[in-house]
């Protein structure tokens, strides 16, 4: 199974937050399954490097949806790269969008390669990944008590 992990990946993150993210990236991975994210900070961050920390086998992969056409450049957004097994870049095709447009590209990719979907706390852009989520009829998981 492939499970995305979306949420806040800026602004105030409180601990707690920070906690049930790396709690749902150990389970995802120790079960086996495939842990999916839009290859940004923040929470869905969390639950990659607990994910990465947590692996007793190679079951689960971690990959990382990027708004960037390359490695090179998903550095140079700032987008860590630490924890990820691969990375899924926007297509060189699409380098001539706004970056905006790339974050936004990137998200319905990512939704639409997993089976269901997490979300923990957020703001608009994990608004976003819920949206494509509801619309594309994937199961949706929405972890209450993180905010946003």
């Amino acid at each position: 199974m492939r499970i995305g992990v979306y949420g806040s990946a800026a602004g105030e993150i409180n601990e707690e937050s920070g906690a049930k993210a790396r709690e749902i990236g150990r389970e995802i991975i120790l079960r086996g399954h495939d842990l999916i994210t839009g290859a940004g900070s923040g929470l869905p961050y969390d639950a990659v490097k607990a994910a990465c920390e947590a692996r007793t086998n190679q079951k689960g992969r971690i990959i990382g949806y990027s708004p960037a056409v390359s490695l090179e450049e998903h550095l140079d957004f700032g987008m860590p790269i630490e924890g990820f097994d691969s990375f899924s870049f926007i297509d060189e095709n699409f380098s001539y969008l706004l970056k905006g447009a790339r974050l936004k590209l990137r998200n319905v990719f990512s939704v639409n390669s997993c089976d269901s979907t997490v979300f923990i706390s957020g703001r608009i852009g994990s608004m976003n990944e819920f949206t494509n989520a509801y619309d594309m009829g994937k199961n949706i998981g929405i972890l209450t008590g993180t905010e946003g």
